[in-house]
């Protein structure tokens, strides 16, 4: 028998690596908990650079780009203070990304993201729907997933790629207490953090708007809007707002009357200097009130158990890293199961010992980077939403003047330090080399954070409200 992995959700995470896992020829089973692998959620998702060349290495990058359509989005502020700033530039933010590296910035459906991976799948037999994991159970040899149909699956390893709520997480905290393991606290779950709660929807573009790639950013106090542009003559928006703090399983769940109710208390927000949020939720397709979870768990694996994705490293959705660093964590453990299992999966399994350590170096690979943007999501979040001195110098004179300079530093190192799938062709559209070596995907693309709390406050928005 040859090694198998199963994967336990059909994220961007799980339809990732069922993508590398077949590249290299081993085996996998994906389940999905829900009758559809790309439900249309009414959710966005922003691919940066270093995201974009794993799925140029996967054949995926091109049906993704088509999507996008006109992705150099033209920028406009709407300062604290109540000023509109639009300066139309000749070359985007994007587009001169794009001539530096190869990849700009993208923002699709992540439904759309979701079908793309899907069809690029061979062997879509391996994918099954309706198949919700209720339990794992581990042996000397294998592991057991069980499935609320009665179901059971076997193999050689599961990776938790079911998401901020995992059931693969909290198996993984249950087997290393029956086991007697220290490796996880008593309650690992209040580490999960949450102060900010967010409005998130696709719209019909609103008349006032002009039918171009544009972005929209709008500060208020207490408050703030992102706005991008979307195929189809559509709207991705966000609006970001502060709430009590809450941890675990005091973190709240919103109902539409809720979402309703925060709505309606900004319709007339001015998001510039003719479009309200009103007009934008009025036209909306889809929406949805969440709260914005944040956390990097402190271990990632027990035995043969691992997770990625969100139920791993949960980040502000602010940052545009969620998904991104969701296939960045894909790519390195199949990477390092590589190694450990030579050119032929089919030979064999790996004992106990050896997936440990092959786990162990992935959380080593994986952990400081997505701290980082944990980090750097919670201080865009708080300088953004705060009509603070330091938020008004930052919005209203640092960022026009400084800002297109320092961001493109910013991604350019990151997506250096970001990692690829080994043994597979970069594309030749990629223009720069990643930096890092084999031991080094934790290099710290984020040297400017060194010059101190108030330079980290200005690049963390500088990077992360992402200027098209």
């Amino acid at each position: 028998m040859g090694f198998k992995v199963i994967i336990v959700g059909g994220s961007v995470s799980g339809l990732s690596l069922a993508n590398m896992l077949e590249r290299f020829d081993i085996d996998y089973l994906l389940l999905e908990a829900y009758p559809k692998i790309a439900p249309q959620l009414g959710a966005s998702i922003g691919l940066l650079p270093g995201g974009l060349r794993i799925l140029d290495q996967l054949g995926c990058y091109e049906p993704i780009r088509d999507m996008a359509g006109d992705c150099y989005y033209q920028t406009s502020m709407r300062q604290f203070d109540g000023r509109v700033r639009a300066d139309k530039k000749p070359i985007t933010f994007s587009e001169q990304l794009e001539s530096r590296v190869g990849y700009p910035q993208i923002f699709i459906d992540r439904q759309m993201l979701l079908q793309v991976l899907y069809n690029n799948l061979k062997f879509k037999d391996r994918v099954l729907i309706q198949k919700r994991a209720t339990r794992v159970d581990t042996f000397e040899n294998h592991i057991c997933v069980h499935t609320q149909d009665g179901s059971t699956y076997n193999g050689d390893i599961i990776v938790g790629a079911d998401g901020i709520h995992s059931v693969v997480r909290t198996e993984m905290w249950r087997n290393a207490n029956e086991a007697g393991s220290d490796s996880f606290g008593p309650d690992e779950e209040s580490e999960l953090q949450c102060d900010s709660k967010c409005i998130f929807g696709i719209s019909k573009r609103p008349a006032g708007l002009p039918a171009t790639a544009l972005q929209i950013n709008a500060f208020f106090d207490g408050w703030n809007y992102m706005m991008l542009s979307a195929p189809g003559d559509r709207l991705y928006w966000f609006l970001f707002h502060k709430m009590e703090k809450a941890r675990g399983k005091d973190i709240p769940r919103f109902s539409k009357d809720d979402e309703a109710q925060l709505a309606g208390k900004h319709l007339g927000d001015l998001v510039t200097e003719t479009t309200t949020f009103g007009h934008i939720y009025e036209n909306r397709v889809c929406s949805t009130l969440v709260p914005i979870e944040e956390h990097v768990f402190a271990r990632w694996h027990f035995g043969r158990i691992m997770i990625i994705g969100d139920a791993a490293h949960k980040v502000h959705p602010i940052t545009a890293q969620g998904g991104n660093g969701a296939m960045e964590t894909a790519a390195v453990l199949v990477n390092e199961l590589r190694r450990k299992l030579g050119p032929d999966s089919r030979n064999g399994g790996l004992s106990e010992a050896e997936i440990e350590s092959i786990f162990t170096d992935v959380q080593a690979g994986r952990f400081n980077r997505a701290w980082d943007a944990v980090k750097q999501g919670r201080r865009t979040n708080s300088l953004s939403t705060r009509n603070t001195l330091l938020a008004r110098l930052f919005v209203h004179h640092f960022f026009p003047r400084f800002g297109d300079r320092l961001i493109m530093k910013l991604v350019i190192n990151n997506f250096r330090a970001s990692p690829l799938i080994e043994n597979l062709a970069v594309p030749q559209r990629c223009i720069i080399s990643p930096s890092h070596n084999r031991a080094g995907y934790a290099i710290n693309g984020w040297g400017l954070w060194t010059y101190g709390a108030f330079g980290a406050g200005f690049l963390a928005l500088l990077f992360y409200c992402v200027k098209g």
